[in-house]
């Protein structure tokens, strides 16, 4: 028996974490050399035009490389629009206020703060056209400010940085892209799977009555919104005359709306009818059918043929059962999810098969934050201020580079949704690139003569800054070595840095990136808990409106927005390792359903003018007086359910009335367990 030699646990977690390192996958080595020669070209390039600052198109290309073609076409689109608007704002703030700085510097903070305002509403990379454009404003406005007259010249040579870093990047991505739309496609084939899986999953703790039923819904919901943003990028790559990202979206609309109508039947089964436990068997062979679905086109057909079917099926039991009240509101209910089903595969058939002429569009909102949006740009402009007033005190030398570098840190860290989480990786990606910076300034760059050697050497230092970024656990980390390296090095035709100067921008560079950190963690620090009790009083308050708004809106709009905000209470409590956030979850799923019902019970009330609409009238006015998650609100429904229990046995089976009554269940169930839970985790 041959021994094993002991090596200490220390050591088998660094070989782990430096596995991106030493024992790179094809697709990292593919995505670092693509960059690397993108970077070389621009250089080569910013070199042979004489432009004054070369480092800032190498920037570029490791700004907009993202792994996906479709997020680096997006970013570098989006980059280019940010920073003409950003190029345009300097221009204007340079000649309004020349030569004063107390006028000058809380300008440039109030564009900072703005951009990080709106950069905060938008999804993916729009956000960042918003940012840019703020730091790109301070960085030409930083550096015409002791020359004003030239501001235009400067403004027209950092869009030349921009433009010719993404043109590099785009013409090298095409060499190593083979067959972009269809491997876009497959993509996208498996993000709607993997939806469909976890459907079928989820759907069947919903029959069984499973206890982490809503425990999953909230992981379910996170997974969904991040699909939902990760659709957009192959939706890019598919090109212009596809629609597939839009059947995408229409898919996890149905899905998300079919989910939140099943949240009430939690309960509904009675034990032994024979009725509801054939139901449920039907639903279990649905759920086996799901879970081994896949996007082609006889298999699609079997499983909407399949639904279509259940939806009749449900349609005729609870049209045509006399006995039993809570079976046929069940059956209702259950009619009504299999119809969402059966409308999600058909948009699942034409992603697989487009229709001819196809001109499908469709949007999925998500939330909107006023106050993290308020507070980011609180933060944004604070920094600058601090920055501005460092330099106005010190007369620092590098003061100006300072506060460029701090505009644009912290423009980089107001599109996260969680400020707070990946600022220390940034930090030590920036304390990284002062050291790459400097062996190559002080030990390297001095020994060599031509560009040929300079971009061997600086090659090297590049493709470990692609690995790096490829790798998930250190992107956060390569995305300020990618952005700040090249600044530190400062390359230049004529010129070479000296020690001096490389350790008087290193310093100003790391300085900047920490009085960032700390502003985003000291100056209204964002916290999860607080706010899931923002979310769930704005969502209370959003339930009263609904109840008596003029233009109610549609429940794709409402779904979308209650999807975002609880995939964001998953995921913030998921990074703050907050394991007591799983009431407030809970209940932020329950308000959802109480929601939509809603929705659903106004779009019901336009289609009859009838007693029972005029009941419907009565009923949502007072939900919004005395809110639809109380007792009074409850007592409210259950004597309008009275009501139209009467009517039913009068009229005979009506379908109208029958999804008016699942509706009044859906909000009575699913209020119930959200009063239930405010008790038991507030």
């Amino acid at each position: 028996m041959t021994s094993v030699p002991f090596r200490p646990a220390w050591t088998r977690n660094g070989a782990a974490m430096m596995q991106w390192l030493f024992c790179p996958t094809p697709q990292a080595v593919g995505f670092a050399l693509r960059n690397t020669l993108a970077s070389l070209l621009a250089l080569a390039v910013a070199f042979w035009m004489e432009l004054d600052s070369p480092q800032w198109a190498v920037a570029t290309v490791w700004s907009v490389a993202q792994v996906r073609r479709g997020e680096s076409m997006s970013k570098a689109r989006w980059r280019i629009v940010g920073t003409m608007a950003g190029a345009i704002a300097a221009v204007v703030f340079i000649a309004a206020f020349p030569q004063q700085a107390w006028l000058f510097f809380p300008a440039v903070a109030i564009w900072i703060g703005l951009c990080s305002f709106l950069a905060t509403f938008s999804l993916n990379f729009r956000s960042y056209a918003f940012v840019l454009s703020g730091y790109t404003c301070s960085i030409i406005a930083v550096a015409a400010a002791s020359q004003p007259d030239n501001v235009f010249f400067i403004a027209v040579s950092r869009a030349t940085y921009i433009v010719l870093g993404v043109v590099c990047e785009a013409a090298m991505a095409l060499l190593f892209a083979h067959d972009l739309a269809t491997r876009a496609r497959a993509t996208m084939h498996a993000r709607v799977e993997e939806v469909l899986h976890q459907l079928a999953l989820l759907l069947r703790e919903i029959v069984l009555h499973d206890r982490e039923t809503l425990t999953h819904a909230g992981e379910f919901s996170d997974m969904m919104v991040s699909v939902h943003r990760g659709i957009e990028f192959p939706a890019i790559e598919m090109g212009r005359h596809s629609h597939a990202g839009d059947h995408a979206r229409a898919v996890f609309a149905n899905i998300s709306i079919m989910v939140t109508r099943l949240f009430g039947l939690s309960g509904a089964a009675g034990q032994g009818d024979p009725v509801l436990l054939d139901t449920r068997e039907r639903l279990l062979r649905l759920c086996d059918s799901l879970h081994s679905c896949r996007l082609h086109q006889g298999i699609l057909q079997a499983l909407h043929g399949e639904a279509k079917a259940l939806a009749t099926l449900f349609h005729d039991r609870a049209l045509y059962d006399n006995k039993d009240e809570a079976r046929r509101v069940t059956h209702t209910m259950l009619h009504a999810a299999m119809t969402d089903l059966a409308q999600a595969l058909e948009h699942c058939q034409a992603i697989f098969t487009p229709p001819a002429h196809d001109r499908f569009r469709f949007r999925l909102p998500g939330h909107r934050d006023l106050r993290l949006a308020l507070y980011n740009g609180l933060r944004g402009a604070a920094a600058i201020m601090i920055a501005g007033l460092v330099y106005e005190v010190t007369a620092w030398p590098g003061g100006m580079g300072f506060i460029a570098i701090t505009t644009l840190v912290c423009g980089l860290f107001a599109t996260r949704e969680n400020p707070v989480v990946g600022t220390l990786r940034f930090l030590s990606g920036a304390i990284w690139s002062a050291v790459a910076a400097g062996c190559l300034d002080l030990w390297i760059v001095p020994y060599l003569s031509n560009y040929e050697e300079l971009a061997f050497v600086l090659g090297i230092f590049l493709f470990v800054g692609g690995l790096a970024k490829y790798n998930p656990g250190t992107a956060g980390a390569a995305a300020a070595y990618g952005l700040l390296m090249p600044n530190l090095l400062m390359p230049g035709n004529q010129l070479r840095v000296d020690e001096i100067t490389f350790l008087n921008n290193a310093l100003h560079t790391v300085l900047a990136v920490g009085l960032s950190v700390l502003v985003f963690r000291l100056v209204l620090p964002f916290c999860a808990a607080e706010e899931r009790v923002r979310f769930a009083a704005h969502i209370r308050a959003e339930l009263r409106g609904l109840c008596i708004m003029p233009l109610p809106p549609l429940p794709q709009w409402w779904i979308g927005t209650s999807v975002d905000r609880i995939g964001r209470l998953v995921r913030h409590a998921a990074q703050a390792g907050d394991r007591a956030a799983a009431g407030e979850i809970r209940q932020a799923l329950m308000l959802s359903a109480v929601g939509l019902n809603i929705l659903l019970l106004r779009q019901l009330k336009r289609e009859q003018d009838n007693d029972a609409s005029h009941s419907l009238a009565v009923l949502l006015r007072t939900l919004a007086r005395y809110q639809p998650v109380s007792r009074r609100g409850l007592a409210m429904i259950s004597v309008t359910r009275r009501r139209l229990r009467a009517a039913a046995q009068r009229d005979g089976a009506d379908p109208w009335l029958l999804q008016v009554m699942g509706c009044l269940d859906g909000i009575e169930r699913t209020a119930a367990i959200s009063m239930d839970g405010n008790r038991a985790y507030v």
